[in-house]
């Protein structure tokens, strides 16, 4: 009974903070002031963003690296790592900047979708993901060579 017992604790022990997590404890999602982000994420706003609003900024801490996210008062939304390298650019129902969208992938995009534009992008650690203005999603590598469409 007395091993029962100390397992059950043990478990409880081992779960709380997955169970804490899942309630929202160790959310650490709080508003800041535009002025807070990164050098990085105030330069890429100015650059290609200058002509909106932003409606607010939020810091996301989180265990392994910190994010930002900045989103005005068009909808429009960005989201940046710790040192303010944009991760995600969502314009809505508009194009995403030219100047950010890797060549390859704006060139497949003029080849084959040509009635669309990119609304969404979004780059990962080995992949970028494109949505286009049909809401057709595209999945490419690094070197933007296509690898999924997602309908």
């Amino acid at each position: 009974m007395k091993k029962i017992t100390t397992i059950i604790v043990a478990l409880v022990v081992m779960l709380a903070p997955v169970m804490a997590s899942d309630r929202g404890v160790y959310d650490d999602d709080r508003h800041i002031h535009y002025s807070e982000l990164p050098a990085q994420a105030q330069a890429f706003v100015k650059q290609y963003f200058a002509t909106e609003r932003v409606q607010y900024v939020t810091l996301d801490k989180g265990v392994v690296s910190d994010e930002y996210k900045v989103v005005f008062e068009s909808g429009k939304k960005l989201e940046f790592d710790g040192a303010g390298n944009w991760v995600e650019v969502d314009c809505r129902n508009e194009a995403v900047p030219a100047a950010i969208i890797p060549k390859q992938i704006a060139t497949y995009v003029a080849q084959h979708h040509h009635n669309h534009t990119i609304v969404e992008l979004k780059r990962e650690r080995h992949e970028w993901e494109a949505k286009l203005s049909n809401g057709r999603e595209l999945t490419f590598d690094k070197r933007g060579k296509l690898v999924d469409v997602d309908d």
